[in-house]
């Protein structure tokens, strides 16, 4: 999977098994044809390092002293495996691998439960009830009896670490946290899960000072010696923990120490509402505090004095406090391990990685490095970041969890264009960004084809997925609830260039990307601010605010997937590059990159060439072949800005809308495969079956072997009954609008009954030039035509031939539908009466007439219908036909939607003119004229998809027709 697909067909697969199997195999066959036989160093918690380490019985104790060890002479160049033995392997400081000189695989011992930890173990023995009056008096009432209290010094604990911003863009270290039985602890913080809003901020929104109402618990804020607060203080996608100068509870009002990042405004929190108003200007101005100790007030909350060096805690155990067999870690350690560029050839494997300030790993410019079922969790940082340029790094079948963020890695050279070969793959990656929202993605992608495949990604506060760069592959993965604390993100997302290109994005589950909190809406996929040229394609949308969307940039294609059941808007466009301003960075960074080199100008003609071409302009971008399905009342593909719906900006064509549930196997078990008509359009338009769920994530089992051991593996199959192709949603209204008072082929010609059902016929009551073909008679022109509007036509031509009288009328009526129109001088209404019933009758219009030249233009004439039908009240069963006499041109206004099916190959039984109930009922036809429109190419589809035989749908409230195709 090294080369970029753009075909139709899903490229082959190869287990993640097999690939870590190769990779595993080729450095350990590198090595072995060369030098002598493998070293084994056994380690144990319960070893000593004045032993050589060589044999189970004698291990050493630290892996400090084994990084000591791989440059000894017997050892040095050897492939080395270092046999982790169970228990827990506590680190004093980061493990440095400054190089090695062979392959060095540290791995736990015959899959023993293994635990290297950046930090030290706190005998529960240590921990006591609060005894002293004054700290009691601080505690909230509840937890007084509940917290716990621990003598950091006496514990031999000195280093504290200390409280740092964290959120936009902030990769934070974390202070000393604390870790029961391998769950983390947090702050106390008030509130517990909500926030508080801003009431008012008095220096205006770029100073320090705000005000709030916390309900008179401010009071013993003031006793706290460092207080902080965690907000989202003007953009619903911009977090920052800020510092507190002073708290005045007479005012309630907060002082920060330092401005935040983009200043404060009044909040827009409601927590009765479950996703916060919507919209740029109802978003940000809500915190909550952060590190007070009158503030703790949960299980699974402390608080360090920091003066005293005391630490209170409610556990976060079942029975919430603490017994001999629970594990207590503080973190010292930032970063667990760091890997340097000498160090390569190196294979983590088969442990876990815990209670690390920072990262678990940093990698930097790193070589060959493997990472396969570990388990890293409860780091302040990254799971695994890798900086600079790095190369052939692979993080495979790992469960990293309770992070910053998760896996964040960049390598390859940009100006070559030459590949980095990193793989993140088949990893369970959860509860990331544990602190800070924005910034902390579950994985972070930069330079030259990374592959991101088979991995599961889920519940973070923002991003899933982060790329820039080049040639990426992103695919197989299942994604869901991500942005559930952030506005305005994406769960995949990238952003603000125009030379990140050659990426793919395929193959892939996104769904449950709700917005949960005030701001805009969040989405599947954001290319934001004018991220150009992606491929997206045969991926599953489903229950998203927004599946996908396109900021502003250029030849983006968007193709293949299904889409289901979006909540706001399955795809937005918008032209944002068009704003003034917009692009200078977009300018700056084009000019920084190599994009008029050859290597660049073969792999990107199109980025070559964006000078020539208005750069802003969201030019090129494909929107075709996507199967959708949304609720009435939701958008399908919105273009966001006046002047933007040209082809050359979004080339929006053969998208397909499914219109029942039935027609896919199972929406509720994610089986999206296409059925029944859905299935009919998809073999028409070669559009492959979706990727199933049990397709993408990962394909082999994830963490170390002692957490897989104990799980059950999930049953996945359903037996679920399928639906009927042609359940309806809900049973269409019996009830049919009434047709035009002037026959038009909907209903039987009541107004000449003996008309026989075949050929064209003509009734003319004064023809000055052919007196004598005057009354009613068949045409042979209009027959032989053989078509409806052929035969009407002839109206107007015998009109013409008659002289054009002024006192007569010639009416055409085409046998086989009754439908039928006139010509003749002036602008005439066909109705039913307006305030009140009538008979039905056709008179001239005299108001279109005298104010509207209606006897002289056919569209002044032809617009009345509609505005009548609505001044007259909007009857059900009294439509509005308008006539243009000297063309006998007609258009009706009145209810419903109406379809117009001349040939119907397939379905012989569906030609005629109709009411489609069934949309009236299910789509709301009747009341969005898109659903209506959209019905022609459902119709035309259900007959067989032939383009000499269109359907047209006509929206009567609004007067307007598509025909398709």
């Amino acid at each position: 999977m090294t080369g970029l697909y753009l075909g139709r067909n899903r490229p082959r697969k190869m287990s993640s098994a097999k690939v870590s199997r190769i990779f595993l195999f080729l450095q350990l066959w590198s090595v072995t044809c060369v030098w002598s036989a493998p070293v084994h160093i056994y380690v144990s918690s319960t070893g000593s390092d004045t032993n050589d380490g060589r044999t189970v019985s004698h291990p050493v104790k630290t892996l400090s002293h084994v990084v000591d060890m791989l440059a000894e002479d017997g050892i040095r160049g050897n492939l080395v495996f270092v046999e982790l033995m169970q228990g827990y392997h506590n680190l004093t400081s980061t493990l440095h691998i400054q190089s090695t000189s062979g392959t060095v695989v540290f791995r736990a011992y015959q899959g023993q439960e293994v635990h290297v930890v950046g930090g030290t173990q706190i005998p529960s023995s240590q921990f006591h009830h609060v005894t002293d009056s004054h700290v009691q008096q601080r505690l909230p009432v509840e937890s007084r009896d509940k917290v716990l209290e621990l003598d950091l010094a006496a514990a031999g604990i000195t280093d504290l670490g200390t409280l740092n911003n964290y959120g936009f863009a902030i990769t934070w270290t974390a202070p000393l946290e604390i870790f029961i039985n391998g769950n983390p602890l947090r702050l106390a913080e008030w509130p517990n899960h909500d926030f508080i809003n801003i009431k008012s901020v008095p220096d205006g929104h770029n100073g320090l000072r705000f005000t709030y109402d916390a309900g008179g618990r401010d009071v013993n804020w003031v006793k706290e010696t460092e207080p902080w607060v965690y907000g989202w203080w003007y953009w619903g996608w911009a977090d920052r923990a800020v510092p507190v100068s002073h708290v005045e509870p007479q005012t309630h009002t907060i002082t920060l120490k330092e401005k935040t990042h983009y200043g404060l405004r009044i909040g827009h929190y409601d927590p009765s509402k479950s996703s916060g108003q919507a919209g740029g200007g109802a978003q940000g101005g809500y915190f909550r505090v952060v590190n007070m100790l009158c503030e703790l007030d949960q299980p699974g909350e402390y608080f360090i004095d920091r003066t005293n060096k005391k630490l209170y805690m409610w556990p976060n155990t079942p029975n919430q406090t603490l017994t001999p067999s629970d594990i207590v870690y503080a973190s010292l350690v930032e970063n667990c391990f760091l890997i340097e560029s000498q160090a390569q050839q190196i294979q983590f494997e088969d442990f876990t990685v815990e209670a690390c300030r920072f990262n678990g790993f940093e990698l930097m410019n790193a070589r060959n490095v493997t990472l396969k079922n570990m388990e890293i969790k409860n780091t302040g940082g990254n799971g695994v970041h890798c900086s600079g340029d790095c190369r052939a790094v692979a993080v495979l079948a790992s469960d990293i969890h309770d992070v910053g963020g998760g896996v964040h890695i960049s390598g390859g050279n940009r100006t070559t264009l030459t590949s980095s070969e990193n793989v993140i793959r088949d990893n369970h990656i959860w509860l990331h960004s544990r602190y800070g929202a924005q910034a902390n993605h579950a994985i972070k992608i930069g330079g030259v084809h990374a592959v991101v495949s088979h991995n599961h990604l889920h519940h973070g506060q923002y991003t899933g997925i982060w790329w820039s760069g080049n040639d990426h592959v992103i695919e197989y993965n299942h994604i869901h609830h991500m942005c559930w604390n952030s506005s305005d993100c994406g769960a995949i997302h990238s952003g603000r260039h125009w030379t990140w290109r050659g990426n793919v994005i395929r193959y892939n589950h996104v769904h449950d990307v709700q917005r949960h909190f005030p701001g805009y809406s969040v989405r599947g996929i954001m290319l934001d601010d004018q991220y150009s040229s992606v491929l997206i394609e045969h991926n599953v949308f489903y229950d998203n605010d927004v599946h996908i969307r396109v900021g502003g940039g250029r030849d983006n294609v968007i193709r293949y997937n299904v889409m289901y059941n979006a909540l706001e808007k399955s795809v937005i466009t918008d032209g944002r590059g068009l704003s003034p301003g917009h692009s200078t960075i977009l300018f700056t960074r084009l000019e920084q990159s190599p994009y008029r080199t050859d290597v660049w100008k073969s792999r990107y003609p199109q980025l070559y060439s964006i000078r020539d071409h208005h750069p802003e302009a969201p030019e090129g971008n494909q929107i075709y072949l996507n199967a959708l399905y949304y609720e009435h009342g939701v958008d399908t593909i919105d273009i966001s800005g006046r002047g933007l719906d040209r082809k050359d900006y979004f080339d929006i064509h053969d998208n397909h809308r499914v219109y029942e549930k039935a027609h896919f196997w199972s929406p509720e078990n994610a089986d999206f495969r296409l059925r029944c008509d859905a299935a009919q359009w998809a073999s028409g338009a070669h559009f492959p079956q979706p990727v199933k769920l049990d397709e993408v994530g990962p394909t082999v089992p994830t963490g170390p072997h002692y957490l897989r051991a104990h799980r059950l593996t999930p049953d996945n199959h359903t037996t679920q009954a399928l639906l009927p192709c042609d359940r309806a949603t809900v049973a269409p209204a019996t009830h049919t609008p009434r047709g035009s008072y002037m026959p038009d082929g909907s209903a039987p010609n009541t107004l000449y009954p003996h008309i026989p059902k075949e050929g064209c016929w003509l009734v003319m009551d004064h023809c000055t030039q052919h007196p004598t073909a005057e009354g009613t008679h068949k045409d042979d022109l209009g027959t032989q035509n053989g078509t409806e509007e052929g035969c009407l036509a002839r109206a107007a031509q015998q009109w013409i031939g008659c002289g054009s009288p002024s006192n007569g009328r010639v009416v055409a009526v085409y046998g086989p539908t009754g439908a039928m129109t006139f010509s003749a001088k002036g602008c005439y209404f066909a109705e039913w009466g307006c305030q009140s019933p009538h008979a039905g009758y056709i008179h001239r219009d005299g108001w279109a007439e005298q104010h509207e030249n209606g006897a002289n233009s056919e569209a002044a004439c032809l617009r009345r219908a509609s505005p009548e039908w609505v001044f007259c009240g909007s009857p059900v069963d009294r439509p509005f036909t308008s006539i243009y006499g000297p063309t006998g041109a007609f258009i009706t206004g009145g209810p419903g939607c109406w379809i117009k099916i001349k040939s119907c190959p397939a379905d012989r039984t569906m030609e005629g003119y109709f009411f489609d109930a069934w949309g009236d009922t299910n789509l709301h036809t009747g009341l969005d004229p898109d659903q209506c429109h959209k019905r022609a190419q459902y119709f035309w589809t259900k007959c067989g998809s032939h383009s000499n035989a269109p359907v047209t749908a006509y929206f009567r409230p609004k007067a307007t027709s598509y025909t398709y195709p």
